[in-house]
């Protein structure tokens, strides 16, 4: 293994040795100068044709709020609607900040006399990022208006659509500026603490709203009534002329834009350090522990999720997608259909932390390249990561529904290994497809340098299919496995077959081993 290793290096080190030579050469850039032309144009092909597809699909969406709202419901859907607006604002808003604070996009600028954060950045986040985000709402408006023959729907709907997005950015702003605080090189209990408890804020933030959004959780949860007060397009405000949308809109845009200029200016200023900033006074000899590949990695992921701003999406985005089934599994029956769909479900919802997870490399993907890892080692550190997050999901769950819902406690537990299977499972197909389109030489991750757009569809559509396979597996095991054993016993036997075959030609076919990046 050190002969393969060192064999590999010297081979970088050549490579390397040789693009020196060559880079200046005419040849060569006329080619770079080509492919660079050509990576733009499919880049902003990328960038267009997420915009438009967002656009259809949230347009269509709010089309059909507005078409079903009448003077009862208007006031409930409305905020459904600018809740959502609100969602997607903060998660377009806090992807794009991150992305130029973490990749200093903005210091070749700095020496140069322009306030960029005045009018390029919030230029390039709308023109680019929330340009779908009006027609989360505003078409909404335009049915209402149409339908009530009045100008003023519409209207409201655009003012508040306004104000909403300035909250998101505002909300996004602060959360970047939190978390630049804590994130330094430190390694204190306190730096960690300071990250956790931001973690379980921003949860309790998510929780919020997807409960607010959500009718299933009316019977659990009450919303006061003065919240609808913050978005005020109910029937009563709308169908004639009333001060009260406007001054409320005023009085809140009065607090939220200045704030959001303030924190803009500083979030972008010379003095926010980042958690990659390194003082010399705070350089120090260190301890080093040497540890096999799989485990350094694992515990660099657990780390970097702690201190990076925006790397908690990878503990919150699960949350977003199991809420929504909360209500149901806190009434249903054990054995029942929907509760034996629920289970394969939440397996399926970490194929999208693994996506996110592969990204969490960022531009720090290089050493990929740089170092003798191996993609198997990549995936399995990713996999096992993953893995962890998801029991510790299960059993949250399960003690979140064994206060409301005893007698699906039981089943829960009993389930508990069914959901360790399918998770691997799910995690072997999905993963070893998503490590194996990572392309060699690479320098940056992200989720659109491995499918883009379309890679959650793509790792669903062979996540399913495992899941399914899983499920008749269990259900027939009765009759294919001839020994006496319990209903669980025979059915976990069969599917743990069956998995370990599935997973090992996942493997086999999608990452050949000893292979590198």
């Amino acid at each position: 293994m050190s002969f393969r290793n060192d064999l590999f290096l010297a081979k970088v080190l050549n490579t390397e040795l040789k693009y020196q030579y060559l880079k200046n050469t005419p040849r060569f850039q006329k080619t770079d100068k080509q492919s660079i032309a050509s990576s733009k144009k499919y880049l902003t092909n990328t960038v267009r044709s997420s915009l438009y597809v967002n656009t259809i699909i949230y347009a269509i969406i709010s089309i059909s709020f507005g078409a079903i709202s009448t003077e009862s419901n208007a006031s409930n859907n409305s905020f459904i609607l600018f809740l959502l607006l609100l969602i997607l604002a903060i998660m377009s808003d806090t992807q794009f900040y991150r992305g130029v604070w973490d990749m200093k996009l903005l210091t070749p600028l700095s020496q140069l006399p322009l306030k960029v954060e005045k009018r390029v950045v919030p230029f390039s986040l709308f023109l680019y990022n929330e340009l779908y985000l009006p027609f989360v709402t505003i078409p909404a408006g335009i049915v209402i208006s149409l339908e009530m023959r009045s100008p003023l729907p519409l209207v409201v709907f655009s003012l508040f659509t306004v104000l909403f997005i300035y909250v998101a950015r505002l909300v996004s702003l602060l959360l970047g500026v939190t978390f630049v605080k804590t994130n330094t090189n430190r390694r204190t209990k306190r730096l960690y603490l300071g990250q956790v408890f931001q973690v379980v804020i921003f949860v309790i933030f998510i929780l919020a709203i997807e409960i607010a959004a959500n009718p299933s959780f009316q019977g659990f949860v009450k919303i006061p009534q003065f919240l609808y007060y913050f978005v005020p397009v109910a029937s009563q405000y709308i169908s004639s002329l009333s001060v009260y949308p406007f001054a409320s809109f005023a009085l809140v845009f009065a607090v939220v834009y200045p704030s959001y200029l303030y924190v803009q200016k500083r979030s972008f200023t010379e003095r926010m350090e980042t958690f990659a900033d390194v003082t010399e006074g705070a350089k120090k000899n260190v301890a080093l522990r040497i540890r096999k590949p799989v485990r350094s990695l694992m515990d660099k992921d657990f780390k970097v999720i702690l201190r990076r701003r925006g790397a908690i999406m990878i503990m919150v985005v699960p949350v977003t997608f199991i809420i929504p089934i909360i209500p149901t599994l806190l009434t249903v029956s054990s054995g029942t259909l929907e509760s034996v769909f629920y289970i394969p479900y939440i397996s399926l919802v970490f194929l999208i932390d693994f996506v996110l997870m592969i990204g969490l490399e960022g531009k720090a993907a290089w050493h990929l390249s740089a170092l003798p890892i191996t993609r198997r080692q990549f995936f399995f550190s990713k996999l096992l990561s993953i893995f962890t997050i998801g029991l510790v999901y299960y059993g949250a769950i399960t003690a979140i529904v064994g206060i409301v819902n005893k007698g699906m406690v039981s089943y829960m537990l009993f389930n508990y290994p069914f959901f360790a299977i399918i998770l691997t499972a799910v995690l072997f197909a999905g993963g070893t497809y998503l490590v194996n389109a990572i392309p060699n030489e690479v320098y940056t991750l992200s989720q659109e340098g491995i499918g883009g757009r379309w890679v959650f569809m793509k790792t669903f559509i062979i996540g399913l299919p495992i899941i399914v396979l899983n499920a008749l597996a269990f259900a027939f095991a009765k009759y294919i496995i001839g020994f006496s054993a319990s209903y669980y016993i025979r059915g976990y036997t069969l599917t743990i077959a069956i998995d370990a075959l599935v997973s090992y030609l996942f493997l086999r076919s999608f990452i050949k081993k000893g292979a590198h990046f």
